[in-house]
C-alpha cells in the first residue's frame, strides 16, 4: 500500500477528478481488451467479406445486403443484416440498379412473310369505312407500362 492510499480512498480521488472507479482499476486492461476485440472483429469482417463477395458474384452483381444476408443465413452463417450492409458499404459493393424493361412491339427475327401493302401509300379515300389506321404505343408510368392504342376509320 502506498503512502497516500491510507490518507485518501480511491473512490474519493476518482470522485474529485470525475472518473469512475472501474476506469481507474481497469484502464490498462480495458484498452488491451478493446484492441483485442477490434482485431477479432477485423478478422471476422475479412472472412465475411470473402463470403459476401462470393454470393455477390454468384448473383451477377444484382443482390443487395438483404439478399446477401439471406444467402449467408441459409449457408449457416450467423451474422446481422446491418453488419453485412456495413461491410458491403465499406468495400463499395453495391448492386447495380436494374434497367427498366421497355416492352417489345415487334419481333423482327421470324420466318413469316410480311403482309401485302394494300394502300400503296394512297392514304386519301373518298368513301368511309374503307381505310383504317391503327397505332399502338407503350407509355411508362410510375405504376408500370400502359398500352395506348388508337384506331381511326
Amino acid at each position: 500500500m502506498g503512502p497516500r492510499k491510507r490518507e485518501n480512498a480511491v473512490s474519493t480521488l476518482c470522485r474529485l477528478v470525475r472518473l469512475s472507479r472501474s476506469w481507474f482499476h481497469g484502464h490498462g486492461a480495458g484498452e488491451a481488451a478493446r484492441e483485442s476485440r477490434e482485431a477479432g472483429r477485423a478478422a471476422r469482417d475479412k472472412a465475411l467479406l470473402e463470403r459476401i463477395s462470393h454470393f455477390f458474384k454468384a448473383s451477377k452483381g444484382r443482390y443487395g445486403s438483404k439478399r446477401i444476408h439471406r444467402d449467408l443465413c441459409a449457408d449457416g452463417e450467423s451474422v446481422s443484416e446491418r453488419r453485412v450492409a456495413r461491410i458491403m458499404q465499406e468495400n463499395r459493393i453495391s448492386a447495380r440498379p436494374c434497367e427498366p424493361r421497355k416492352p417489345f412491339t415487334t419481333k423482327s427475327n421470324h420466318q413469316l412473310t410480311p403482309s401485302s401493302n394494300l394502300l400503296q401509300r394512297a392514304f386519301h379515300c373518298t368513301t368511309p369505312n374503307t381505310v383504317w389506321l391503327a397505332h399502338i404505343s407503350y407509355v411508362d408510368t410510375g405504376e408500370g407500362w400502359l398500352c395506348l392504342a388508337a384506331i381511326k376509320e
